[in-house]
């Protein structure tokens, strides 16, 4: 069931008496706005795949089709995606379904997630050739898991409780009897975090991630010795490094070395490990992260094949192992992940902003690598998902960078329409948070065809520019970051000539927050200035008082390291939190949720519109049932633009106005 509440220029009108406000859903995929057809029919039937993934061994292609089911194909007999076969007999609008992985032991894809949206996250299986869900653990929330290198077990950790209070514990679970054998618990000192497990090939260790005092500024690997149960940090523990850019690889070098990724210098680079020795060794120094490896075998002996990456492009490498020294290496504008890689051979997935999709197959020789294309588009098809052209573009922001001595560049992409609105009509969207990725992204492309301009900017806190710029917002939430969408904004409305009354704000969970806190900005934070009037914005599955959220999160540790402590920093949680600066927002928003979201619980945005609704002030709400933290499925993704385009036309035809 779909809720819609608005507040129009008749006044406001109570949740209870709007439901659906006098609106159908007709079921079409043609959009009305601006006396335009929109049809955005190609991204739904046309081409309804998304989330392109390869099995390890580089034979099976899975992906997504309308947001609802999961799919695969056998590629050694072609690539036609209409002919794939349900990997899964649920619909995944209604549930999560995270780091699928095929095991070639059972012929089962496995899988965490959970039930019913609500983040109660557990491993499942199901068979490929006769579907069906089986559930494998009972825990509260799955954070890391792998198989053993035979495939007839899996370690696992789970979370089993919240906040400081919690000990989380390490199982392992065989997959033959399914006996569920607690191995370890985490200690306060060094608590489990999300990542990866690396087994020993002999099954004798374990390596994983943790978090030092809870801190995620303090990533770090351990080896668990499952014989002994002594463990060992492999990190330097009184260096930050970011969870995210710490990970494990998948395989060892051999019995005893091992490779693992730590961003512990500033960027994601490697290290080498000597479990019987006990030695770890940094071996890359590179500055840029990088975001993968694999162990190839050229003429019997191993070599590293890396993937180089920010949100401006990518780049191949082949390295030694002993040396880690660069063999050769190789640039794409492309995003490129590594799917499998068995002897010379490297499949991969590629996309990147004008690239929907593609799999991509490298014969690694000593001196080159060799590309052929398994899985492509045809053109046609891509003039219809691509909907207009890209320009990259690095946009000045309010203050100095200390490596350069120059005004600080904000990377971003512009996103301009084929077909553009009238120039007394134009519109821009500025993705509050989360923008600036090199990849294909749907709901772009959607805005482009509508004829609306859209920016994708990557302010300070986002990754893929190393540990430090990622960490720049860490305990500003709200801060500074804003200044920069600010700036981004204003640079924007300048070039382009668009007004800041059709100048807007989207972004979904921290972009949601983001959109919000934009839009209600006082005009000065940390001693610094700004202010750009937003026209408009859409705000989905986000929190407007950090201190609620904080309480009624599944993630509180997020709000710890992004914003700080809800008692010792109370009054800065306050005044950051767009609650309590509703009387300021600048124009109507439209606020989206689901109610089943327990990462960003429901009241972020009801407690938004109920302000809003308090004030007078114009805006709309949508309220999705049975959905989680965003708006998945391709029903409830028709409902969600219809809803979009109504309100933007709204906005573009000035029925807000006269309530500003």
């Amino acid at each position: 069931m779909l809720i819609m509440a608005a507040v129009l220029a008749t006044g406001p009108l109570s949740l209870a008496q709007t439901v659906h406000h006098g609106w159908k859903d007709d079921g079409s995929f043609v959009m009305e706005f601006q006396g335009r057809k929109v049809d955005i029919t190609p991204f739904y039937d046309e081409f309804p795949y998304t989330q392109f993934t390869l099995s390890k061994d580089g034979t099976k292609l899975f992906f997504r089709k309308d947001g609802r089911l999961l799919q695969w194909i056998d590629l050694s007999k072609g690539t036609d995606l209409s002919k794939a076969a349900d990997a899964i007999d649920i619909d995944l609008s209604r549930c999560n379904c995270w780091n699928t992985e095929y095991n070639p032991e059972d012929s089962c894809v496995y899988w965490i997630g959970d039930e019913n949206n609500e983040e109660i996250v557990n491993i499942y299986r199901s068979n490929l050739y006769k579907p069906c869900r089986q559930k494998l653990t009972d825990v509260p929330y799955i954070y890391e898991w792998n198989f053993n290198p035979d495939h007839t077990k899996i370690a696992y950790v789970g979370r089993m409780g919240q906040n400081e209070q919690r000990l989380d514990e390490l199982h392992i679970l065989d997959l033959k009897t399914l006996e569920d054998t607690l191995i370890d618990t985490d200690r306060p000192e060094f608590r489990y975090t999300w990542g990866n497990i690396s087994w020993r090939p002999d099954g004798s260790g374990l390596m994983l991630l943790a978090l030092k005092n809870m801190d995620r500024h303090y990533a770090s690997v351990l080896y668990i010795d499952l014989n002994t149960g002594s463990r060992k940090v492999l990190t330097d523990s009184s260096r930050t490094a970011s969870y995210d850019g710490t990970d494990v690889m998948d395989k060892w070098f051999d019995n005893d070395e091992c490779f693992f990724f730590s961003n512990q210098d500033g960027y994601r680079n490697l290290y080498r490990f000597d479990a019987f020795g006990g030695d770890v060794r940094q071996m890359t120094f590179f500055k840029k992260d990088l975001t993968d490896a694999r162990y190839v075998t050229i003429g019997g002996r191993k070599y590293l094949f890396c993937i180089q990456g920010d949100p401006v492009g990518t780049t191949m490498m082949l390295l030694d192992c002993d040396s880690c020294s660069v063999i050769y290496s190789q640039a794409s504008g492309e995003a490129w992940t590594i799917g499998a890689a068995v002897g010379d051979e490297v499949s991969m997935v590629a996309t990147g902003v004008s690239t929907v999709v593609k799999v991509e197959k490298l014969k690694i020789g000593k001196g080159e690598a060799r590309m052929s294309t398994i899985f492509d588009l045809p053109d046609s098809l891509k003039d219809e998902l691509v909907t207009g052209k890209v320009e990259k573009l690095s946009i000045p922001t309010f203050d100095d960078d200390p490596a350069t001595g120059k005004r600080r560049l904000l990377h971003a992409y512009l996103f301009v329409p084929k077909n553009p609105l009238p120039a007394d009509k134009s519109m821009v969207m500025i993705e509050s948070f989360y923008g600036g990725d090199n990849r294909y992204q749907k709901e772009y492309e959607i805005y482009n065809a509508a004829g609306i301009y859209v920016l994708s900017a990557s302010p300070r806190g986002s990754s893929g520019f190393g540990r430090d710029f990622a960490a720049m917002n860490d305990g500003d939430l709200g801060g500074n970051e804003e200044i920069d969408m600010i700036y981004c904004a204003k640079y924007i409305s300048d070039r382009l000539g668009v007004p800041p009354s059709r100048v807007g704000c989207f972004g979904v969970s921290h972009g949601g927050y983001a959109t919000m806190r934009l839009m209600t900005f006082p005009g000065h934070v940390n001693g610094h200035e700004a202010s750009f009037p937003f026209g408009f914005g859409i705000e989905t599955a986000g929190f407007c008082d950090i201190i609620y959220e904080f309480y009624h999160s599944n993630i509180p540790d997020w709000i710890t390291l992004e914003a700080g402590d809800p008692v010792k920093d109370k009054a800065r949680l306050v005044d950051r939190s767009p609650l309590y600066h509703a009387d300021l927002i600048t124009g109507p928003i439209l606020l989206v949720h689901g109610n089943h979201d327990n990462r960003v619980d429901i009241e972020g945005s009801r407690l938004f519109d109920r302000a809003l609704t308090e004030l007078g002030k114009p805006h709309r709400y949508m309220e999705f049932e049975g959905l989680g933290h965003g708006v998945k499925g391709k029903d409830n993704e028709r409902v969600f633009y219809k809803q979009v385009f109504r309100f933007l036309d709204e906005v573009e035809d000035g029925i807000y106005s006269n309530q500003k």
